[in-house]
């Protein structure tokens, strides 16, 4: 089964929240005539949105201080302060803002489409569970799904409906009421089962929930572990003594099950080849957030946002999950296991583990560490005021305030915190293990850009890589560079100089559509090359939206200094076009994974609502004059 690991950002830097928001985008590249249609939910208080609203039961949450941090400060029933997981994986899927609960009275029948969540806070596994609770058990969940697969047949035909059910993303959430209420505090199992009988109980219900599912016709179905459940306040009140420790027999149990679990959702993928079985560990991230909470942004971790602080369970969803960082991280997770056609199965962890041993970057200024320093050219960034926002305000070469692209990518993926420059002259030889830059500020697909700036062609750049690659054998040897290189991420980002200043310049030379296929080609060839030397998982940036930056505006836009449409347009076509060869690169190179970046709609998005980001202006670089420097303003941005 193969397993797919993202990082866990830190909370304040935007461009790690783009970095991730941008990969979960450039996912779309590897659903080749696939679509989500809808998120369908199954499970506890914490994907429930409020389908307890009007149950005989104390397990509610529609009366404030629940959703106060929700649209409009509203309690709709969900157990947070805010949205709930399954909003912000539909959300960040771009399927809608909120899921609906199945219940809810206000529910209209275009929202069936879309997807709904079934779940009941309160519920679990065992059949025990929702009885205690006097709330929705999963059997009764699943009559109510069948029910649900009725409306959407008279809605949208029977046709339509098996589409929408074979294409969708179903999530099942529970097992922590289970745990937590059902075996330790209300010690309701414990004369009839030890923790591994009991958690036995548990996984046997989960497949054969998860069974029936399929049975139905889900195909895509990802299953979340049981958080660190002994860390939650009402468990730390109830069994963590008088300093509110975590309660380590509840978390015990809980490793045990979530153990189990991914071990019966791996066996699926051969009793059930054509369905996509993700088991979603949520206790490591949770539990890395609980242990090291001010490096995440938190003041505390012990007690809730909301209510008493002291007893709540389900309030923290947003507490201990902060949406800008594991939900859209689960997203693209999901998406590449369930979506992928190169998969069969998966497990996905958003956690602090390294994925990749190592991140090889090539291209033009966007990952350029400083390759250019030595260069005779005017591509150059080793003076002030780059830099000024980097550790100690140095001009390392980098063409930015601060960090580039490349090293935010090797700081997320826990890598290490920055890609030094393969050219820099104190490199390191352990340095190579984990990777390094080979990108030239100025280059491009196209030798007349490279020539124009006198930067490294994507030529020379793979020459020394093949440099690097005879470096890496003679220190490690032979078979575990090859190791190496062939789990290692390899970024490039290339093609915007060609049509920021080789087509902005000659443009009445050029046919854009034949001269964007040429770069495209030449991207293609470029990857050719790299597989021949053993790279396999490749992430490929788009071009920015070049007619927004700020030389372009200040020489193509006119006395207001408007966006320069036209340029923009270019880079549109070759991302188009980029994007496509991908696709067809992915079906025909055999082992590979390439990812296409979308970074341009972020972007575009960011520069338009700039305010939304805390942006006072987007029409200027960070530095310099801020009217004619290139790259910089991409930056800012």
């Amino acid at each position: 089964m193969e397993t797919i690991v993202f990082p866990f950002p830190s909370k304040f830097l935007l461009a790690k929240y783009l970095l991730v928001f941008a990969l979960f985008i450039s996912a779309k590249a590897l659903i080749i005539n696939e679509t989500i249609p809808a998120v369908i939910v199954f499970g506890d208080s914490i994907v429930d949105a409020g389908n307890n609203n009007d149950l005989n039961t104390v397990i509610r949450c529609d009366f404030f201080p629940y959703g106060q941090d929700f649209a409009g400060g509203v309690p709709t029933g969900r157990f947070c302060n805010g949205k709930v997981p399954s909003d912000l994986i539909a959300e960040e899927l771009g399927i809608k803002d909120v899921v609906p609960a199945y219940l809810d009275p206000k529910l209209k029948p275009q929202d069936l489409l879309t997807g709904v969540t079934f779940a009941s806070g309160g519920t679990g596994y065992d059949p025990l569970t929702p009885k205690l609770a006097s709330v929705i058990s999963l059997g009764e969940q699943l009559n109510y799904f069948k029910e649900y697969i009725g409306k959407l047949k008279a809605i949208a035909g029977e046709e339509k409906t098996n589409f929408i059910l074979a294409k969708s993303m179903f999530l099942v959430v529970a097992g922590s009421d289970d745990i937590a209420n059902t075996y330790f505090v209300l010690r309701a199992r414990q004369l009839q089962y030890d923790v591994p009988a009991y958690t036995d109980l548990m996984v046997n219900s989960a497949a054969e929930f998860v069974k029936e599912l399929y049975g139905l016709g889900a195909r895509k179905i990802g299953v979340f572990s049981t958080p660190p459940i002994g860390c939650v306040p009402s468990q730390r009140t109830l069994g963590g003594g008088i300093e509110r420790e975590c309660a380590e027999d509840y978390n015990v149990a809980a490793i045990l099950f979530n153990k189990k679990l991914s071990s019966v959702l791996n066996s699926f993928k051969t009793s059930m080849p054509d369905g996509r079985f993700v088991y979603i560990d949520v206790y490591n991230p949770l539990l890395g957030l609980i242990q090291n909470p001010q490096k995440n942004g938190f003041e505390v971790v012990d007690n809730g946002c909301c209510g008493t602080g002291n007893i709540e369970v389900a309030i923290l969803c947003n507490k201990l999950s902060p949406s800008t960082y594991i939900v859209p991280a689960t997203a693209l997770c999901l998406i590449l296991v369930l979506f992928s056609t190169r998969n069969a199965g998966g497990v996905c962890l958003a956690s602090n583990k390294i994925t990749f041993p190592a991140l090889f970057a090539f291209g033009d200024s966007i990952v350029d560490t400083g390759n250019n320093n030595k260069r005779f050219t005017i591509a150059k960034a080793n003076i002030p005021p780059y830099g000024r926002d980097f550790p100690g305000g140095a001009a390392t070469g980098r063409f930015g305030n601060g960090n580039v692209f490349s090293d935010l990518l090797a700081e997320g993926l826990r890598i290490k915190p920055l890609l030094p420059a393969y050219l820099h002259p104190v490199l390191q030889g352990e340095d190579l293990d984990t990777g390094v830059s080979f990108a030239s500020g100025g280059s491009g697909f196209d030798e007349f850009t490279v020539k124009l700036q006198n930067a490294l062609s994507i030529k020379d750049q793979l020459n020394l890589f093949k440099e690097c690659v005879r470096k890496l054998e003679g220190g490690i040897g032979q078979e575990k560079a090859n190791a190496t290189i062939s789990k290692s991420l390899f970024l490039v980002s290339q093609g915007n100089n060609d049509i920021a200043i080789t087509y902005f310049l000659f443009h009445f030379l050029h046919d854009i559509d034949a001269y964007t296929t040429q770069l495209v080609n030449s991207a293609s060839s470029f990857i050719k090359d790299m597989y021949e030397l053993g790279a396999r998982k490749f992430a490929c940036l788009s071009l920015i939206p070049l007619g927004y930056l700020p030389i372009s505006r200040t020489f193509g836009g006119g006395f207001q200094r408007n966006s320069v449409d036209w340029l923009t347009q270019a880079a549109v076509k070759f991302n188009s076009k980029l994007e496509h060869e991908l696709n067809h690169l992915n079906s025909n190179l055999p082992g590979t994974r390439i990812l296409y970046i979308d970074i341009y709609n972020p972007l575009v998005d960011l520069i338009q609502n700039h305010k939304k980001y805390g942006f006072e202006d987007s029409s200027h670089g960070c530095c310099g004059t801020g009217l004619i420097e290139l790259i910089m303003g991409a930056m800012n941005y």
